[in-house]
């Protein structure tokens, strides 16, 4: 597949995914490596330090996944407090496969969705790296406000439609951070990606 942005013509090599697991709830309870008071001494959770003190002190030493939890299994929704705009939803566990040489590269990929485009981002390190440990294995940290909200957008939208849809990555490897971000920006603008959390120029992922 070529994309052409100007006088230059890009091309675009497909990855396929291997689902491992899907359906996957609750991710976030297995971050035990901070306590719930360690996460409050955090900038990111400054505003629930107080309210946690005078509210909730009887979770202030426990591991922070499984404070949370208990929080949510009681039906205390205070819980998403702690988590990302996409720390509570569904995911799944995938791996991919292609051409090794391509994944051990950089650059800028796409995700398609029967044949539509639905998110574009750049990676600065190798797409193997970013699709099998960041996206395709979501770390019990990520789901925190702290984390990587857009990690966990892309693998949950992924594992909503696996059920039905053929979904599949596309790469372009590149060198060039700028000219990364310039085939990006304009992947974006040309074919309005939905999952891009709106055309998210913002979004470097």
């Amino acid at each position: 597949m070529y994309i052409r942005i100007g006088d230059r013509e890009y091309t675009f090599h497909k990855i396929t995914i291997e689902v491992i697991e899907k359906d996957i709830e609750n991710p976030f309870k297995h971050f035990n490596k901070k306590t719930i008071r360690e996460i409050i001494d955090h900038r990111r959770y400054q505003s629930l330090k107080e309210h946690v003190q005078e509210y909730y002190p009887s979770i202030l030493d426990k591991p922070a996944g499984e404070a949370l939890f208990m929080l949510k299994e009681k039906g205390d929704n205070f819980y998403k407090q702690f988590l990302n705009n996409y720390g509570d939803l569904t995911y799944c566990q995938f791996v991919v496969k292609g051409n090794e040489s391509i994944l051990s590269k950089k650059g800028v990929y796409f995700i398609v969705m029967d044949n539509k485009l639905v998110f574009s981002g750049v990676c600065n390190n190798s797409f193997k790296l970013r699709f099998n440990q960041h996206i395709g294995n979501i770390s019990p940290k990520c789901y925190f406000k702290d984390g990587t909200a857009t990690h966990c957008h892309i693998n949950a939208r992924i594992n909503e439609n696996l059920p039905t849809a053929n979904i599949y990555f596309k790469v372009c490897p590149l060198e060039d951070v700028e000219e990364m971000k310039i085939l990006k920006n304009s992947i974006v603008d040309r074919f309005e990606p939905e999952w891009n959390l709106r055309y998210g120029r913002s979004f470097n992922y």
